[in-house]
């Protein structure tokens, strides 16, 4: 790995610092600059926080747009070669200088309350990881995949404002999360390996040394995604790869029972097409091309159905590959 580095350094005095902002990056310019202005309008004071951005082999000129930036806030702009986000936030928390590293991700806008909710959250909860919502930019349109993640995580953050549900390790989410720098580096950071669930992954090691989980939802960013839906399509899959591969690899079993109480909680056409279909190819390229229509070409509403019954299905799916078929599929989702 090589690395260039550029720095805006308002103050000297480096023991000032409570906080180190880490913002993985690749050729996300424009949104990257969003996020970086934001972090210039904080509430919180702008000699306690360092701003880290570790572009993984951008060739979008955000190298230099960043340089030219001047800040109220220490920043800092790294560079590797391409090598995933998961070496790009390892990378910037081992040159971190705060105690507490707060993970942002290049395509969220944090609201100016954003750095002072996450500070506050840890001065006197040296065992926790705050976990801040990734919020819908109301009024701005997107596509109806994006608008389907938008909607799975409003429910999911109501959940938490009323109790109903308890932020987990798999709640992690590496766009808007903060924790001890000294805790990330004890379980060893991101594994390396996962190009999805990094982020969940990691959350059950934390939970294994004894950390916790809560939501602030004053700790928010407003998150627009850019990702094809093909892009989007993948991503279920990996989840049910790594899945498997943390409960098989990793010991991490909750995440199997966590896959089955899920499924139980589907509606019963999701479930009856999935026993139908997974692991069925011919079954398995009908119905995919069908959710694939509806989920593009439908009216929202409908749209928005359709969206759920395919991340559903490509999620078995991937956990059907991981597995090794349709049969041990079932096996491990038998209780469902």
């Amino acid at each position: 790995m090589t690395e260039t580095s550029s720095q805006t350094e308002p103050q000297s005095d480096l023991s000032s610092l409570r906080l180190s902002v880490v913002i993985p990056t690749y050729n996300r310019k424009a949104s990257l600059l969003l996020a970086l202005g934001a972090l210039a309008k904080q509430t919180y004071p702008a000699n306690q926080f360092e701003v880290i951005v570790v572009s993984d082999g951008s060739s979008d000129g955000s190298a230099e747009a960043v340089r030219d930036l001047k800040t109220p806030y220490r920043l800092r702009f790294m560079e590797q070669k391409n090598s995933g986000p998961s070496v790009a936030r390892n990378f910037g928390a081992k040159i971190a200088c705060a105690p507490v590293i707060v993970y942002l991700d290049d395509d969220i806008e944090p609201v100016s309350v954003f750095l002072e909710e996450h500070a506050k959250a840890h001065e006197n909860d040296p065992t926790l990881v705050l976990i801040g919502p990734q919020s819908e930019p109301l009024g701005e349109a997107m596509p109806h995949f994006i608008a389907w993640e938008h909607a799975m995580l409003r429910k999911q953050y109501e959940n938490f404002e009323s109790g109903v549900w308890k932020a987990g390790p798999n709640n992690l989410y590496s766009g808007n999360f903060s924790v001890r720098r000294e805790h990330l580096i004890s379980v060893g950071g991101f594994n390396e390996k996962f190009t999805r669930q990094e982020d969940v992954e990691l959350g059950f090691r934390l939970a294994q040394i004894g950390l916790h989980f809560r939501y602030e939802g004053k700790a928010n960013g407003f998150h627009r995604p850019t990702r094809t839906f093909q892009s989007w399509c993948k991503t279920p899959f990996e989840y049910g790869k790594r899945d498997v591969q943390m409960a098989r690899d990793g010991g991490e079993e909750k995440a199997l029972e966590m896959a089955q109480e899920h499924f139980g909680q589907r509606n019963r056409i999701t479930r009856f097409l999935a026993k139908t279909c997974i692991g069925v190819p011919p079954l398995e390229a009908a119905v995919m091309t069908v959710c694939k229509v509806g989920a593009q070409s439908l009216p929202r509403k409908f749209a928005l159905d359709f969206c759920s019954l395919l991340f559903n299905l490509r999620y078995l799916q991937g956990m059907s590959q991981e597995l090794g078929g349709r049969q041990k599929l079932w096996n491990v989702m038998k209780s469902s």
